[in-house]
């Protein structure tokens, strides 16, 4: 039966595969069906644009599918104010509502049934996703099967490897990507300093294209990524050898670092590991500071850079074997028992 108005609504806190089947089977058998997402003062709760962001993200396509959000002034869900929400839901449909959906996880509860007396409830059995939001939250990693593709980007923990050149990062980024099967982002600078024609011709706008190029490759490899996402640098890094090419103190120096030192701010990294520059220098075409004396001061001056900015890393010295067994290991601490 396909019927005129529907409703299914939740926290969605988060949003997971067994939410996802329910709107799928309640749009289908609606004309028209109402997404409604119940949103609290708990701070406890995932940020409510986040959530409509999923939940428009999966029901993009369905043409017949309108997403809307209601506010309650309730600290948690068991506090919830029925009375309330219901009449927000029924004031911005403004239309007879024909059938509401809920998992049968309610069913019994007779919940619905007393505030929508005049609509068809209809309870979606949970047994082929037998999942719940409140499992997840205690371990989004053990139940990361259940969660829908965008919603995994939210919990994905960000590594970023920095250090001064000639350090190991770009392999190191690379062997860890492997070895917890994800993706990763490699270090922008390389390739732009190829097409500048090395690194004597860099000019500052090359550097602002480093900054802008390596936020957009992070991004497409957050799409992908399997919990752990690697990155080769960040934008202080670039900031570090933006000052050692142009050290006078012009707008235009001024203006990039200020946008270098306000990108951190937002980046929001997970875990930062520093390796120390105690590996042989190699020149690959890109690299200058290969003396040991000028290996350390350089070195002095990223981690007061760093300091400065208020990040907290992690640093690592020893063998490039040392390094990455050192490596796995933080990381598998950061996000718990995780089978890799």
């Amino acid at each position: 039966m396909r019927y005129k108005v529907g409703m299914y609504g939740g926290t969605f806190n988060p949003l997971h595969l067994g939410h996802v089947n329910d709107i799928i089977t309640a749009s289908n058998m609606c004309e028209k069906l109402y997404i409604v997402l119940s949103v609290s003062k708990d701070k406890n709760e995932i940020n409510y644009k986040e959530r409509v962001m999923w939940l428009k993200n999966i029901t993009q396509h369905m043409e017949n599918v309108e997403v809307f959000s209601i506010f309650d002034e309730n600290e948690s869900k068991e506090d919830y104010d029925w009375e309330k929400g219901v009449n927000d839901v029924k004031s911005y449909i403004n239309k007879p509502i024909d059938v509401v959906f809920c998992g049968d996880d309610y069913k019994g509860k007779n919940i619905w049934e007393k505030y929508y007396p005049k609509s068809k409830i209809i309870y979606i059995p949970r047994e082929e996703i037998h999942i719940s939001s409140t499992e997840i939250r205690k371990n989004p990693f053990k139940y990361y099967e259940y969660l829908p593709k965008i919603v995994r980007m939210y919990y994905t923990k960000k590594v970023c490897i920095i250090g001064t050149e000639s350090c190991g990062k770009t392999t190191l980024v690379r062997n860890l990507a492997n070895y917890f099967n994800t993706t990763h982002v490699e270090e922008e600078g390389r390739y732009i300093c190829d097409k500048a024609g090395g690194i004597d011709n860099m000019q500052p706008y090359h550097y602002f294209q480093i900054l802008s190029k390596h936020k957009e490759s992070e991004y497409k490899a957050l799409e992908n990524a399997n919990k752990v996402l690697l990155i080769d640098t960040d934008s202080l890094i670039t900031l570090y050898y933006y000052l050692l090419d142009f050290k006078d103190e012009s707008k235009e120096n001024s203006a990039f670092k200020d946008i270098a030192e306000n990108i951190s701010l937002l980046n929001k990294y997970d875990l930062y590991i520093f390796l120390e520059p105690d590996v042989l220098w190699v020149q690959d075409g890109t690299r200058t500071y290969g003396e040991e004396s000028v290996r350390k001061e350089n070195n002095q001056k990223l981690k007061q850079l760093l300091d400065k900015n208020n990040i907290n890393y992690i640093c690592i010295n020893g063998d490039y074997e040392t390094r990455y067994e050192k490596s796995k290991q933080i990381i598998k601490e950061m996000i718990g028992d995780l089978d890799v």
